[in-house]
């Protein structure tokens, strides 16, 4: 089974770097560490928002963006395939059913996914702008 990590950039490797979680957020979403997901849609999802913050629902498959303006339907993007089976489990931080962070300085991915950010609207439904002033 893979986990999977989703960015604007390639890379040969992905390298561990420290995380900024939004205030309120729990630690573990702040690690020095690679982030991947059991969620391939999730992965796309993260590759494929905005700068700004987003607010993806998992369940109901919804996404919304602090700054839709600045989507862009048409820029490449990667999601990357980690077998789960390479990391040991002494290095992962199940931060919650979505998310493992490995601990690990660096992992080379078993393949690489190019999309668009525009495929993302094919699994998640656009519910509007994020509003943070409520």
């Amino acid at each position: 089974m893979y986990l999977y990590h989703g960015s604007k950039q390639l890379f040969e490797k992905l390298k561990k770097q420290k995380a900024q979680a939004p205030p309120g957020r729990p630690p573990e979403e702040a690690l020095d560490a690679i982030y991947l997901t059991p969620d391939f849609l999730f992965a796309l999802a993260c590759a494929a928002r905005p700068p700004g913050v987003s607010n993806i629902d998992l369940t109901d498959r919804t996404i919304r963006f602090e700054n839709p303006d600045l989507f862009q339907p048409d820029e490449t993007i990667y999601v990357y395939f980690v077998d789960q089976t390479k990391i040991p489990e002494d290095k992962k931080v199940h931060v919650d059913s979505y998310q493992v962070a490995v601990t690990l300085h660096e992992i080379v991915p078993d393949k690489i996914e190019t999309h668009k950010s525009g495929d993302v609207l094919q699994h998640y439904k656009y519910i509007g702008k994020l509003d943070r002033t409520s």
